[in-house]
């Protein structure tokens, strides 16, 4: 999957996943955005053996089942999952599993929203993390159950070669409600407690727009936002928490314009709304003007330089990519599973194709067959950044060459400065 994360990824920022002890047991909470794309996030990530709770009715079958628990998954069922009337006993018997693990000073991973919606906002928490963290400790007073809150925030859902943030919070312990729970058998008082720490800590390492309605113009900001904060072309893995905190702040600004000012929102909003369109008008992103002009210039002669292994990487690495992306637009009705479809299905057709061309290539050119099928697969990875530097190239030769380009320049430049200096 690692590959697959380098091929799907634009890049991965990833901060404070240090502060995850080695030596106690760990209860992982993160948001819930992007289906099982998620957990193996974290899962590869961490480099850890890393067991996590998913749907119950996935586990209906014998032979996935079998598959699932064999990737460190166990089975939580909901009340809407199928389970009837012995889902407490299910949902008991994965805890003790759980509680194991941790007396061996192991992880367990939890999505304590219960749930995956794609949007830029937490979900109300359900009871699960924080009566499994409670239980476990009451019946072993000798460890200490650290809880890791996590939030993960994608680019762009559903699309090709987004970014991710991820930032880790820093640990508390499940024994810090021990009075409450002491207090209440029932854990009503500590469980309201629990959540609502870990859901402060979560919505602390989250890009959140409080109003659905703002989805369409926060996401557009964002984009501004996130494209300031420029990182280098090269580099896959970030340990800087810039690029999140640049959307955190716009997003912010965004939240509290909307609720103490409406009329100079819909004036914001307009003015994102223009520059926008008018962005399409050309046939360009926002990302060309936050380019520099020497990196411009590099972009150009890596766009000269490497058109011809370029070309040779896209063809040669078509059908896998192709194929994949068809699957997961014709059975893939909801955002949330898009990723997750599109990643699995093209990690599986990738590698029956290469070992397809191994079969063919290794009895025609021996042991040099793989160093083939090797420089086919890098020349198809270069393509994906040739095409990125292909893209701000055409986009600087639109607005230098082309009337249309040429006549609105100005103007969209006049206007982006505008929404960025907004805020001051």
């Amino acid at each position: 999957m690692y590959v697959s994360f380098r091929v799907s990824f634009r890049r991965i920022y990833i901060t404070n996943a240090h502060l995850i002890p080695k030596d106690k047991p760990v209860l992982i909470t993160p948001n819930h955005p992007n289906s099982f794309i998620d957990g193996i996030l974290l899962a590869v990530l961490l480099r850890r053996k890393l067991n996590q709770l998913a749907r119950g009715d996935t586990f209906k079958t014998p032979i996935g089942n079998w598959a699932l628990r064999s990737l460190r998954l166990l089975p939580i069922f909901r009340a809407d999952d199928g389970a009837g009337s012995n889902q407490k006993l299910k949902n008991q018997e994965s805890f003790e599993t759980c509680y194991r693990i941790f007396r061996k000073n192991g992880s367990v991973l939890i999505f304590p929203e219960g749930l995956c919606v794609s949007e830029r906002r937490l979900r109300p928490l359900k009871k699960g993390a924080a009566r499994m963290a409670f239980e476990f400790i009451e019946k072993n007073p000798g460890f200490d159950l650290l809880i890791v809150p996590i939030g993960i925030n994608y680019s762009n859902t559903g699309h090709f070669r987004e970014e991710v943030c991820i930032n880790f919070a820093k640990p508390f312990s499940a024994s810090e409600f021990s009075q409450s729970i002491v207090a209440d058998k029932t854990y009503s008082k500590a469980i309201v407690e629990f959540n609502n720490r870990l859901f402060e800590e979560m919505e602390r390492e989250l890009v959140i727009i409080k109003n659905p309605e703002n989805d369409t113009v926060g996401n557009e900001y964002l984009l501004m936002a996130r494209n300031q904060y420029k990182p280098s072309f090269w580099g896959f893995f970030k340990k800087t928490k810039k690029r999140f905190l640049a959307e955190k702040r716009a997003a912010n600004d965004l939240n509290h314009l909307s609720e103490t000012n409406p009329e100079g929102f819909e004036t914001f909003k307009k003015s994102i709304h223009d520059y926008c369109k008018n962005l399409k008008q050309v046939k360009i992103k926002d990302k060309y003007f936050a380019i520099p002009l020497f990196e411009k210039i590099l972009y150009l002669i890596f766009t000269i330089t490497f058109f011809q292994v370029a070309f040779i990487g896209m063809i040669l690495n078509f059908i896998p990519v192709v194929i994949a992306k068809r699957i997961a637009d014709k059975i893939v009705a909801k955002i949330e599973f898009y990723d997750s479809v599109n990643m699995c299905a093209g990690a599986l057709i990738s590698a029956l194709y290469f070992l397809i061309l191994l079969l063919i290539l290794i009895p025609i050119f021996g042991w040099k067959g793989v160093l083939i099928v090797i420089g086919i697969r890098l020349c198809g990875f270069l393509f994906l950044f040739w095409k990125e530097a292909a893209l701000n190239t055409l986009y600087w030769y639109r607005i230098l060459v082309t009337k249309s380009g040429r006549n609105i320049n100005r103007t969209l430049q006049s206007q982006r400065k505008f929404i960025l200096e907004y805020f001051g």
